[in-house]
């Protein structure tokens, strides 16, 4: 706003001068000799630059010449609001990030203006002066918050090591100046970890980097309670529990002995589920998230799945759709979503799907069962909607006020292209205990 201000004044005090000019009973020998060597527009301008070598930052070093001006504005780029002024010609330029800029020389005279433009090649430097600490939450929830900052960088990189340096915990890249993190103890027991943290500053020119160690108390695990049942085998029971929803999709049960022999081989169940996305589909889904009962999955211990998959080759699905799952290798992708949902109230978000992480897996092999696990304690595994969607990625569990992961859905990687079709059939989805074995759930006998 200073420059801006600035700039202004010279324009009014080149509006003046101009009007005394003009008035010609008030003008006088005084005024003459005042204006002289002033043009009524400038000649011969020249603007030219040289990148400043001694400098770390993105500096520029410009230079502006001409005959008859009244002073120089100089726009670092064609879309500056605000040029830096000069009557010596002189400029130093400092630009946030490297870049192909186009700056503008305005060389103001009585009357008029005279420009010139040159095009401006500011490389990349090597990132300096990086700031780096670690916030150590003391409720023993396992929350770390690293704080990072360089001059020139573009991109952070956030290594977790052991305390001996050299076994690695986590690792992943941000361009944002913090990043949080969360242990998870599968202990039932406090454990304390000692560890250390290298953070770089990145650029294509180089990297710079810092190590720091720190220590995190992190509460002792809880195991789910053995009497919650939350699975479903897919039998027909409804000890499980689970309400499944298809959304715009179509899900049911099918009777075993009525499918394939290659779907019925190593499988003994009676039933299994199957989850189709016809065509003219938007969005593949199949979400869950209440108990009979009404009551909510609770993700505050750990949240790891394992369920059994089936994708064949070709099928006839419900409606008498041939479908063809080879023609797309993204058909052999699943995907297993936690959501933030609902509002305490249980209101919906409008904007859940920024409030997501999702963990995807790829099937080996049409016309076999197989069985994935989803295991959201390894944060690494999370993938989630960029930063160009308001994105963020979710922890979980979390713990933070106002973000509790409440739904979980099934999701084919060819959702959101409405001429795909595609089904698959699944069985025995389960949450896992704390250290990834079974819970053993069984449904009584009727």
């Amino acid at each position: 706003m200073i420059k801006r201000l600035y700039f202004f004044k010279k324009l009014i005090y080149t509006t003046a001068i101009l009007s005394l000019f003009s008035c010609e009973s008030e003008y006088d020998k005084d005024m003459d000799d005042k204006l002289e060597g002033y043009k009524d527009i400038p000649t011969d301008v020249k603007l030219t630059y040289d990148i400043n070598a001694d400098n770390p930052s993105y500096v520029v070093d410009y230079t502006a010449t001409g005959e008859g001006q009244i002073y120089f504005a100089l726009k670092k780029d064609v879309n500056e609001l605000d040029p830096e002024t000069s009557t010596d010609g002189v400029f130093a330029i400092k630009y946030d990030n490297a870049g192909v800029y186009k700056a503008v020389l305005i060389a103001q005279g009585l009357k008029g203006t005279a420009n010139d433009t040159v095009e401006v090649v500011v490389d990349e430097k090597i990132p300096f002066e990086l700031l780096a600490s670690v916030e150590v939450s003391n409720d023993g929830s396992g929350k770390i918050k690293f704080n990072m900052e360089a001059q020139n960088a573009t991109s952070y990189q956030v290594d977790i090591f052991e305390n001996d340096g050299t076994t690695l915990i986590f690792s992943d890249v941000t361009d944002a100046t913090s990043y949080s993190y969360l242990f998870l103890n599968e202990e039932l027991v406090e454990v304390t970890k000692e560890c250390l943290v290298t953070i770089s500053a990145k650029n294509n020119a180089g990297v710079i980097t810092e190590t720091l160690p720190f220590s995190v108390t992190i509460a002792a695990g809880v195991a789910p309670p053995k009497t919650w049942g939350f699975f479903d085998d897919m039998d027909g029971s409804a000890c499980g529990d689970i309400n499944w929803n298809a959304v715009s999709d179509e899900t049911g049960l099918l009777a075993l002995s009525e499918l394939p022999a290659a779907v019925q081989a190593n499988n003994s169940s009676a039933t299994l589920r199957y989850h189709y996305k016809a065509n003219g589909a938007q969005y593949g889904v199949l979400e869950f998230s209440k108990l009979a009962d009404g009551s909510e999955f609770d993700f505050s211990f750990q949240a790891k799945f394992r369920v059994n998959v089936y994708i064949p080759s070709s099928t006839t699905a419900p409606d008498g759709n041939v479908i063809d799952n080879t023609d797309n290798s993204d058909k052999k992708i699943i995907r297993l979503y936690l959501e933030d949902r609902y509002r305490a109230d249980g209101s919906s978000y409008s904007d859940s799907y920024k409030r997501n992480v999702w963990i995807e897996k790829e099937v080996s092999a049409y016309d076999q069962w197989e069985t994935i696990e989803f295991d959201f304690t390894n944060q690494s595994e999370y993938k989630y909607h960029s930063q160009a969607y308001g994105s963020y990625k979710y922890y979980i569990p979390d713990g933070k006020e106002g973000q509790n992961p409440d739904r979980l859905y099934l999701r084919t990687h060819v959702n959101g292209n409405a001429s795909e079709s595609t089904i698959y059939y699944f069985d025995d989805f389960e949450l896992l205990d704390i250290d990834g074995s079974s819970l053993g759930f069984v449904c009584p006998a009727e």
